[in-house]
Formats: C-alpha cells, structure tokens, sequence
C-alpha cells in the first residue's frame, strides 16, 4: 500500500493529550472540535437527505434476470444491483434555493440548506464515486505514475488562488518535461482542506506510453515555489482510489480520543506501517458548500457503465479476483427505499516496476 507523510493538521490532532482540565482540556476540546459529526448522521430529528444503513451483503438475493449496471474501470469491474430504480428524477432544481416535486408540480424551499459538504451526503457520495471512478480507470500500471503533494509555507485558504497555482506549476512542469523529451503526461488532482482552513492539493501524473521519470524532489519544490512538495511513486495501484478517499474524507485521531465518536464513525488504518484511527467523514465539513474538489486534463478516460441481467454480468468477470463488496439501504425516512449490493473485481496482473528518465 502507498505510504504517506502525515500532514501537519493530522499531527496536531494525533499528540498525545494531557489530561482533561484548564488548558489542556481547552486544547483536547479544540482538537475534537475539527470533527464535525455530519447532519445525516444526527440523531432525534428526521434528516432533510437521505439515510444510509449498512448490511450484510450475504444476506442479499440477486435474482439472475434481475438488471444490474457493470462498469468497466482499467482493471477493475464492478457490479451494482439496486431494488430501486427511478426512470425520472423526484424533484427538479428550479432554483438555488427552490425545487419542484415532480409528481405534484408543487415548489418548495430546500430545507437546511448545505453550508458544508458533510451536510450534502448525496452530492458527497457521488463526488468520491467519480473520484474513485476515474483513477481506477485510468491508473492501471503503477510504473508509469507519480502521486504528488503540493501545500503552502502560509495559512492559504483562497481556493482560486489554489486551482490558479496548480495551473501554473502544471505549465511549467510540462514544459519542463517536455524539454527533456519526456511525454507529457495526464493528470488526476483533488483539494485537501486543513483543520486549520488552508489547503494541500494532492495528484496523481498519469505517463501512457512510458514509465514515470525519476524526479528529484529539490527540483519539483523549485517549479512549484509555494512551500513543501513529496512526490511517490505508486507500488499499489490496488489501493491507492481508496488511499486518496482515505485522505479527502477522514481525519486521524489519538487513540484516548476515541471514546468521543460512536463505533460506526471510527476505522483502523495502517500508515507508514504504524496502525492509526480515523473518523470517518471528519473532513468533508471543512469544504464549502458546492466546492469542486476534483480536477484532471482532458484526456483523462471515463468508465464505461453497461446494463445487462446479473447471470451476465457474473460471466463477463470469470477470471477475476473478488477484492470487495458492500451492501446498504438509503432511505428518506418516508416511503423511499433502495437496497444497494456493490461487488468489486480486479484483474489479478498488478505489478511494480523502476520507473523511466530522470530529470
């Protein structure tokens, strides 16, 4: 698996705490502070979204004829079923703040409008989905990729100052690339928001026809200008969508923090080969609302999503290997209900190799 640097906000939160009292229980309070528990999740009230209940995915029938939707993903397929299907969407946006009840005709106001992306668990899903979606699809040979990091010496917290950085620091970098007579490569990049309200940006250079260049760090902080850089390479092409999710949506915490958060929110890690909790959606509340936190070149491929009965969708991945499935139940608390099993498959020829030019 990819192994990372912990980020200076994930330190802070991972020290090791005084006891509860004066000061340091200020400082304990203010680490436990940087975890919002996100409003789906809130207990005593009805959500205005909709509700997710994980299940035992062996306890879920697929009939054989029933449809189910393949998606084909570089070395990954992935088989969804859902019980629920919906030919036309329930409600249409009219406005910002208004949409319409499709079966009815009736407008109504959103209510508790998102101010944060935790708050939007449906747009939050879909977004990672995509993020997810597009590595598996386009990183299939860890060879011929980079993972880099990118953050700033000072507090920066200007998100189009962020994207204007990044395009810059690509410009240059592909000349110098390509002054070298190395390929221009593709690119997979995603916004990191801090504790603290600044941001890192993380991504993944894609070569298509040749292995990665070995790049000197010294050189690579020098084209970026902004503060401290790392740059990987991959040895897990297997783990690293659910790496990255790892760093845009949890947040580490202390092991005598723990008992703060319900068992549900927490997971284990293993991190520089060193164990590690984290909450899980920790992060997502430091994003502002309809903030884009994906962005790649163009010639980035997307996955191609095919419908056809189960019996031929368990055909179409004979020869694969199972790495994961998952199964879960959205409701909206009224008359909704949609049974969700997901199963992932993987071709079994990963493999990791030197990369190609210095520079």
């Amino acid at each position: 698996m990819l192994c990372l640097n912990i980020l200076p906000d994930a330190e802070s939160c991972s020290r090791p705490q005084p006891p509860a009292g004066g000061k340091a229980g200020q400082q304990k309070r203010q680490a436990l502070n940087l975890i919002v528990v996100p409003n789906h999740q809130k207990k005593g009230k009805r959500s205005d979204f909709l509700q997710y209940e994980k299940l035992r995915p062996e306890e879920i029938y697929i009939p054989d004829n029933d449809i189910v939707t393949v998606t084909y993903m570089g070395k990954v397929t992935e088989i969804t079923h859902m019980t629920a299907h919906n030919s036309k969407p329930r409600s249409i946006k009219v406005s910002a703040d208004e949409y319409m009840v499709t079966e009815t005709g009736e407008v109504k106001k959103y209510a508790n409008k998102s101010e944060n992306r935790s708050q939007s668990e449906s747009s939050i899903r879909k977004t990672m989905r995509r993020i997810r979606e597009l590595i598996q699809t386009n990183v299939t040979d860890p060879k011929k990729v980079r993972w880099i990091t990118l953050t700033y010496r000072e507090n920066m917290t200007d998100t189009k100052r962020l994207y204007e950085d990044f395009r810059r620091f690509n410009q240059r970098f592909i000349y110098q690339l390509t002054s070298c007579g190395i390929e221009k490569p593709s690119y997979i990049g995603s916004a990191e928001a801090q504790g603290r309200g600044s941001y890192h940006w993380h991504c993944l250079y894609i070569w298509k026809n040749s292995p990665a260049p070995f790049i000197h760090n010294d050189a690579f902080a020098d084209l970026w200008g902004h503060g401290f850089t790392k740059i990987k390479a991959l040895k897990d092409t297997d783990n690293i969508a659910n790496y990255l999710m790892c760093y845009l949506t949890d947040v580490e915490i202390a092991p005598e923090l723990k008992g703060y958060f319900p068992e549900d929110m927490l997971k284990e890690i293993t991190s520089d080969q060193q164990k590690k909790s984290v909450v899980k959606g920790g992060r997502l509340h430091m994003y502002p609302a309809n903030f884009n936190i994906i962005r790649h070149s163009n010639d980035i491929k997307y996955p191609e999503k095919v419908k056809m009965p189960y019996k031929e969708a368990l055909q179409s991945v004979k020869g694969k290997r199972l790495k994961y499935e998952t199964a879960f139940r959205m409701t909206d608390g009224e008359d909704f209900e949609n049974i969700v099993d997901r199963k992932e498959y993987i071709d079994q020829d990963f493999q990791t190799s030197e990369g190609g030019k210095n520079i």
